[in-house]
């Protein structure tokens, strides 16, 4: 049915028809102040009859494209932009290459919108979006990349009229409609010809994510003006909305002002207040806040933006009042519309048509808690050629809500519901993952070493594989310039791979087969001696299997010995008992354990020994067997010249190995005090560092000290027990013991 007004005003034209020349202008000059004053159905009937009268001038032109595209009809806009642009190309300011560029991509036409944003970049060099768009020419292909994420649907409460910006609100979803309830007198808004919006609840099954029975929302909260975008503490106590204003008693309702109020005792809603940082001369709207309650977001075109709305921060302190309104910068701000923000804990959605999308308002997402941000068009189909806009989601359930005006629907805009199916997508490798096999055999194999280098042959990452040959990187910034894999394994032939990725990949998937790689070991002439210790809790009660707990203390070992081949281990294993054969069975599982996981058989040596006959030892480590065992004469830390030759091999170790860093442990005998001998096992151990430091040039980072006094005796000489010079001088020593 055609508005009241909106026949008053054809009535009007019809009536001038019969003076060519007056009744044109004067036609013209009432097309004119109906878009002044924002009327624009009724602006574009006007325009529309100059044009049939064959009256064409750049100002019809534009007015007549801006009355489509400001009210959310780019594809009827982009007709008249584009005879404006064609006929009169002197008049044509560079904010109507952009628009005109919007409007061909609601047709699709996006090779012709490209055109024109270069039109813009050329005439605006300086501009934020067409700085994006040259900085991302491949948008398309990077929103093709994120599509296929969502499942939508059009929700049955939409009506024939306007429907959108839904909020969650307890067991509701709450939005706006200008669907109207009043049979009579009916209000109508100029700029749409709808009635005014209002706010409206219906019933919430976050199960299915439906909604049903549309209802009024509040009476207290309902006036002759819009109230739209509602937003609600996590409480549902406290509700912020939009709702414009009349800025000069006439009508022309263009302002936007955010309300807040409160559920009082008895359920209903407080007089809505205005927020002290909004303002008769610009408009504020579309408030979202956070999951904490302490920052509200929102949308304005106040002064010292970046564009036609930004969107804005504003702390919410305890006792209600608010702080300074913050512009959240031109990372996400352009000379553009920001608008509709939602905020989760750690995301901010929000609509805009200054970044690269598919036509109109599209839906993008930023990490807040990044730096620099990545702004993500969400893609297909939450987005398409038309507006898209006021989106939210429930973190939880993956669901949520999204208003579009696009084509299919039952209104001018519509709400959609949404159900978020894959996470939204890196355009960089976040993870690198595959197994690692014999290329023969096709076991797989554990513990290889798998090295990410970029271009540069710069080590990115480096891990082991694991169970079952898998391997797996994941969480570095840096593997977006992951360049080539290279894996090594004792046995086995170097294997190196350049990773030839999507052009957009988040993960890239490698499966590697190794080839056995058969040649005589290389046995060193020069081995360096070493012992493991090996006591019988690490194994399960009186059996051979190596209990779990202690194969990571094996490992690193392992590790240890990959790392410096020329070290020679002898496991020793011993029991409680006599049972030597148990220990000799417990050291050649072990040693298996070592050539199982690498370790070539040349390195190891495996014995059962008495328990009387090595020093008991719980903790699994590499201890060193010096030619001459560093031994101190009684009551002296003094280096004595016979152990002199056991302190050089130490030193000519750790200069072959220039990384290898050791520890080393000083000892006395029980004879005299506790802490006489704790401080003369300190001495002992401070003569022993600065000899292979200063003698022997090792930088001291790479070997430290412990003291222990009479609390690891080698023997059973403790206090009162009798024993021979050669036994107490066995506890008076230094070890040397390999720690990375």
């Amino acid at each position: 049915m055609k508005k009241i007004v909106h026949t008053s005003i054809i009535v009007l034209i019809i009536s001038l028809s019969g003076w060519p020349g007056l009744a044109q202008q004067r036609i013209l000059n009432i097309a004119n102040k109906m878009f002044d004053q924002h009327k624009y159905v009724s602006a574009q009937d006007a325009y529309l009859k100059v044009i049939e009268r064959k009256y064409r001038n750049a100002e019809t032109l534009k007015n007549l494209g801006d009355s489509y595209y400001l009210n959310g009809q780019p594809e009827n806009a982009e007709k008249w932009y584009k005879e404006f642009i064609e006929s009169y190309p002197n008049q044509v300011e560079s904010e109507y290459f952009f628009r005109y560029a919007l409007c061909l991509k609601s047709i699709q036409d996006y090779t012709g919108s490209n055109n024109y944003m270069d039109q813009l970049l050329l005439a605006k060099p300086n501009d934020q979006r067409a700085n994006l768009f040259d900085n991302k020419r491949d948008y398309l292909k990077r929103i093709e990349y994120q599509s296929g994420r969502y499942e939508i649907e059009n929700s049955p409460i939409n009506s024939n009229f306007t429907d959108f910006g839904a909020a969650f609100y307890q067991d509701f979803i709450v939005f706006s409609s200008s669907r109207d309830t009043l049979l009579f007198n009916k209000r109508i808004h100029k700029w749409t010809e709808e009635s005014f919006l209002q706010l409206y609840q219906a019933k919430y099954d976050p199960e299915t994510n439906s909604i049903s029975d549309p209802k009024q929302f509040s009476k207290e909260l309902s006036t002759k003006f819009h109230e739209a975008t509602p937003a609600f503490t996590n409480d549902g106590n406290t509700i912020y909305f939009t709702r414009n204003h009349d800025i000069d008693n006439k009508s022309r309702m263009v302002r936007l002002k955010i309300y807040r109020s409160f559920k009082n005792s008895e359920g209903n809603w407080t007089p809505p207040e205005d927020l002290p940082f909004n303002d008769n001369n610009y408009s504020t709207s579309h408030p979202s806040i956070s999951p904490d309650g302490k920052t509200l977001y929102f949308s304005s075109d106040m002064p010292g933006g970046f564009g036609m709305s930004d969107i804005y921060s504003v702390t919410i302190y305890e006792d209600g009042s608010f702080g300074a309104p913050i512009n959240l910068g031109n990372e996400i701000n352009t000379e553009g519309k920001e608008t509709f923000p939602f905020i989760t804990y750690d995301e901010l959605y929000f609509a805009s048509n200054g970044h690269p999308g598919l036509g109109g308002l599209d839906i993008f997402v930023t990490k807040i808690t990044t730096s620099p941000l990545e702004i993500i068009n969400v893609g297909r189909p939450i987005n398409s050629p038309k507006d898209d806009f006021a989106f939210i989601i429930n973190t939880e359930t993956e669901k949520g809500y999204f208003s579009s005006n696009r084509d299919g629907g039952k209104g001018s805009d519509d709400i959609y519901s949404l159900h978020e199916l894959i996470p939204i997508k890196s355009f960089d490798l976040t993870t690198v993952l595959g197994t690692i096999k014999d290329n023969n055999t096709y076991e797989a194999i554990n513990d290889a070493t798998i090295t990410i280098y970029d271009s540069e042959n710069n080590i990115i990452q480096e891990e082991t594989s694991y169970d079952k040959g898998n391997y797996l990187f994941s969480s570095n910034k840096e593997l977006k310039n992951a360049y080539i894999i290279k894996v090594n394994k004792t046995g086995y032939k170097p294997y190196e791979h350049i990773i030839d990725k999507a052009e957009f990949a988040e993960v890239y998937e490698k499966p590697i087969t190794l080839e056995k790689e058969y040649k005589a070991p290389v046995v060193f002439e020069n081995a360096f001696d070493f012992e493991m210790i090996v006591d019988p809790i690490h194994f399960d009660d009186a059996s051979t299997r190596i209990l779990p707990k202690s194969k990571d203390g094996l490992d690193k070992i392992i590790s240890l010995m990959k790392r410096y081949p020329r070290v020679h281990t002898d496991i020793k294993s011993y029991v409680d008992s006599d049972a030597i054969e148990l220990s000799k069975n417990r050291a050649e599982v072990i040693k298996q354990y070592f050539i199982d996981n690498g370790i070539p058989e040349y390195q190891l040596s495996a014995e059962g020994v008495p328990k009387e006959a090595v020093k008991r030892e719980e903790k699994l480590r590499l201890m060193m067997v010096v030619p001459m065992p560093i031994h101190f004469k009684l009551n002296s830390e003094e280096i004595q010249p016979e152990v002199e030759t056991g302190l050089a091999k130490v030193i000519e170790l750790m200069n072959i190995y220039p990384t290898m860093k050791m520890e080393t442990h000083g000892h006395a005998d029980s004879r005299s005090s506790y802490w006489y001998n704790k401080l003369l096992s300190v001495r002992r151990m401070r003569a022993t560092l600065r000899y292979i430091t200063e003698k022997g040039g090792i930088n001291w980072r790479r070997i430290r000290g412990k003291a222990y006094g009479e609390r690891r005796l080698f023997n059973d000489c403790g206090d009162g027990i009798p024993c021979t010079e050669e036994e107490h001088q066995k506890n008076r020593r230094s070890e040397f013991i390999i720690i990375e």
